[in-house]
């Protein structure tokens, strides 16, 4: 994935959850939960494929 898309993906969340009226400390939180949580969903997908 280019960086550039990374950045539009990243770039959107950011306004959505302004658009919400969350503040920058709740946003920070939040995208910072979703990382992990797709970094153990992705942990938990490749141990599943290793079997």
């Amino acid at each position: 994935m280019p960086l550039t898309r990374l950045r539009r993906v990243h770039d959107s969340t950011i306004d959505r959850y302004r658009r919400l009226g969350l503040n920058n400390s709740t946003i920070a939180w939040l995208l910072f939960a979703e990382g992990l949580f797709v970094l153990l969903v992705g942990k938990a997908l490749v141990g599943f494929i290793a079997l």
